[in-house]
């Protein structure tokens, strides 16, 4: 996929997909706070930082690791010019 122009009008639907770059001082900050927030006595606050803070991590983690999957999808595929399709180099069937 690399041999696709920049100015292909085609890049956009067969261009490498967009690197996610998640923001963990959010998260980490939120579990820091409930961290500290249980430690001074405020359970209930401490308890939904925490929640929140552990809760957005994972969903960051998540969306990070489906669009690596993506990349490296799309690092392993094909496409052709004949058809045109994508498929991938293990799926590919020469004529």
């Amino acid at each position: 996929m690399a041999s696709l122009p920049g100015e292909s009008p085609l890049r956009g639907k067969y261009g490498e997909p967009p690197e996610y770059v998640a923001q963990w001082l959010l998260p980490v900050g939120a579990v820091v706070l409930g961290v500290v927030l249980l430690v001074m006595g405020e359970g209930a606050a401490g308890l939904m930082l925490l929640a929140g803070g552990g809760g957005v991590g994972f969903w960051f983690s998540r969306l990070s690791s489906a669009a690596e999957a993506a990349r490296e999808r799309w690092a392993r595929s094909l496409y052709c010019r004949q058809c045109p399709a994508t498929f991938l180099r293990e799926d590919a069937v020469t004529v």
